[in-house]
């Protein structure tokens, strides 16, 4: 929601019982427990297609900010880096709308064409991807957009889209009604013309995922099942299910909606976003339960997860709420004790740090299942990869297994047979609070090596982002040591000597 309406009193005392017996938990409970314990900043690492994300909007004939009536470059990445969040956040996806709003009844110009490619060519070198719509109303009804407009645009759009799909995290559906939500659009209801729109993008986003937001509106789509299951959801109105407008806008508790996200949600893309801090209908002004907020963001394996819209209130609220290994023990939710760990002493993170460092993927070695055996020349491996975030890995992404001397020279590089979109935190039928493990076995030919060490390099599937490190993935061990500095490989996680 980009936009409110009217003033609206919340009476959370009252609603609070409901929240719970849909499934929520006492907003209080965190509060209760370890107030004596300080909480201890942790370092974030800079990994692609996960966390939090930023939000930049721009018409796309001007590049004008249609909401903060500024242009190009304000409004841009080092801003909101600097307005939302901090450096240390690590921040690597950018949320991006395109207004096609001068274009509404005739072709995109090359000149806007050009000016999203400018856009696309300073996203690659801050290193960062993005959440890609495109709208045409900045409010409601604010165009007379029809799906001949949608299909005229696509067609124009394919050659950019497929020019920067290593840029591109998500594709959303996008296009309908305002801010592209689906919503408020004589193109809402048309679901043949709608399935129509969602097979051409899928079709150009190839081997890839697209969002919807509303959960309804994907089960009425009538696409084969190649076509729904890429298609994941954004959750413009995440609100921990207590507002008096959750229901049929956030994906509350207890919900068809919320079971059918939680149902498809670990092999689909999950994103949110809270309401803007107003007193209004439609705004969130008060404090929701950061336990109930932790409760939804795993059960329905959020990957992304916008800062720039609450920032000043739950979002901050985050930042002071202490978490503990106990504390999530308690409510279910996977993480590697390490991460509580500083110094060899036992500290608290917030939760901010925490929902930051574990949307999408985390990634360890499990270092006492892991082993690496030299034999007539021949190593035997078998890695043990554990993953405690949310979610997974969505998009394509090759494993490589690099074989390095003791002067940390490269003399193997093998492609795996390893597809790490399957390395589920846990089974999505199993027990939620057990972590899998994923093994990678298989035997490497020595040659004349003696000594040295083997390494995972994770890198991004495009040629032109595989040599660049803020594509490649890190694994999260405290003590893994990643070698950065070679011409042709971004980031390689050094697994063990030999």
């Amino acid at each position: 929601m980009k936009k409110t309406i009217k003033q609206l009193t919340l009476v959370w005392a009252l609603l609070a019982p409901i929240y719970q017996a849909l499934g929520g938990v006492s907003t209080d409970t965190l509060q209760q427990k370890d107030q004596h314990m300080q909480i201890v900043a942790k370092n974030a690492i800079h990994n692609p297609e996960r966390g939090y994300h930023l939000e930049s909007n721009y018409f796309a004939h001007n590049l004008y900010n249609p909401f903060h009536k500024v242009a190009y470059p304000k409004g841009w990445i080092d801003e909101q880096i600097s307005r939302y969040g901090s450096p240390d956040d690590n921040i690597s996806v950018l949320q991006l709308y395109f207004y096609l709003t001068d274009y509404v009844g005739g072709d995109i110009a090359k000149e806007g064409l050009d000016k999203m490619q400018l856009i696309f060519d300073e996203v690659k070198k801050k290193g960062f991807k993005v959440v890609l719509r495109f709208a045409y109303d900045v409010d409601y009804g604010s165009t007379k957009a029809n799906f001949k407009d949608v299909f005229r645009h696509i067609n124009q759009l394919e050659p950019l889209i497929k020019k920067n799909i290593g840029l591109i995290d998500i594709w959303q559906i996008g296009f309908i009604g305002a801010w592209g939500e689906g919503h408020s659009s004589p193109m809402s209801s048309d679901y043949v013309n709608k399935a129509k729109m969602v097979r051409r993008i899928l079709d150009i986003f190839a081997d890839r995922q697209t969002t919807i937001r509303y959960p309804n509106q994907k089960t009425k789509l009538k696409l084969k099942s190649a076509y729904l299951n890429r298609i994941g959801y954004n959750n413009d109105y995440f609100t921990a299910s207590e507002h008096p407008k959750a229901p049929d806008n956030d994906y509350t508790f207890g919900s068809k909606a919320y079971k059918q996200v939680k149902r498809e949600s670990p092999y689909v893309q999950v994103m949110g976003e809270i309401p803007y801090a107003e007193a209004t209908e439609w705004g969130l002004h008060s404090l929701i339960s950061v336990q109930n907020s932790l409760k939804a963001l795993k059960e329905h394996h959020y990957s992304l997860f916008d800062i720039t819209q609450n920032n000043e209130l739950n979002i901050a609220n985050w930042k002071k709420t202490a978490l503990t290994a106990d504390m999530l023990r308690s409510m279910g939710i996977l993480f590697d004790p390490s991460y509580f760990t500083e110094n060899k002493h036992t500290v608290a993170r917030s939760a901010y740090d925490f929902i930051r460092d574990h949307l999408g993927y985390r990634l360890y070695i499990d270092r006492a299942n892991t082993t690496v055996q030299c034999h007539n020349k021949r190593l035997a491996v078998d890695i043990v990869v554990k993953n405690v975030g949310f979610s997974t890995i969505h998009n394509p992404r090759p494993v490589y297994l690099i074989v390095l001397d003791k002067d940390n020279k490269i003399v193997e590089k093998k492609k795996l047979s390893v597809d790490p979109r399957h390395w589920q935190p846990y089974d999505p039928n199993g027990k939620e609070d057990v972590a899998l493990l994923h093994h990678i076995q298989m035997e490497v030919p020595l040659s004349s090596i003696v000594h040295g060490s083997i390494g995972l390099w994770l890198p991004d599937p495009e040629e032109e982002l595989a040599s660049k490190s803020a594509y490649d993935i890190q694994f999260a061990n405290d003590d893994m040591c990643i070698i950065t500095n070679h011409p042709t490989y971004g980031r390689i996680n050094i697994i063990a000597d030999f």
